[in-house]
């Protein structure tokens, strides 16, 4: 499993005399990303008996679980953690675009109403609606664009 640290979190090392963890002088950087397991340990705490939550890093770092984050989505029926990606349709400077476009088409339209011989009042009117139609085409094209989800 793939996880991320919240925070600047200490590295533990197995205090075997008092069945409990010690923190050490070397710190995991908050942001960094670790692949290993969660795993409980069960040892001491202040004389009773307590359940160690811990992750265990593939090169034998151990943290505690409260400064991590998974980085994996449960996205299955039955449980079981996938690492998947979504990817989302741009949507940036929509507006922009379909501006531009529908201008484009309204120039063309135009262009063409007078090549066709049409007077100029009638030419603008068709390059209008070309226009406006142009623009609710985009638009509506943009919203019928999928979310894909892959699997890494």
């Amino acid at each position: 499993m793939i996880v991320t640290t919240l925070e600047n979190t200490p590295i533990l090392i197995p205090n075997d005399s008092h069945k409990n963890f010690v923190e050490t002088d070397k710190i995991v950087p908050k942001g960094s990303t670790l692949d290993g397991e969660f795993y409980n340990v069960v040892g001491k705490r202040k004389g009773k008996e307590f359940t160690y939550r811990l992750f265990k890093d593939k090169d034998g770092i151990l943290i505690y679980t409260k400064n991590i984050k998974p980085m994996e989505i449960n996205l299955n029926a039955n449980g079981e953690a996938d690492t998947r990606i979504v990817n989302l349709p741009s949507v940036k400077n929509d507006i922009l675009t379909h501006s531009l476009i529908s201008v484009a088409g309204g120039v063309i339209a135009f262009a063409v109403a007078k090549k066709l011989g049409n007077e100029n009042k009638k030419a603008f009117m068709i390059a209008g609606a070309t226009a406006i139609i142009g623009y609710a085409l985009a638009t509506y094209m943009n919203k019928k664009q999928q979310i894909t989800v892959t699997k890494q």
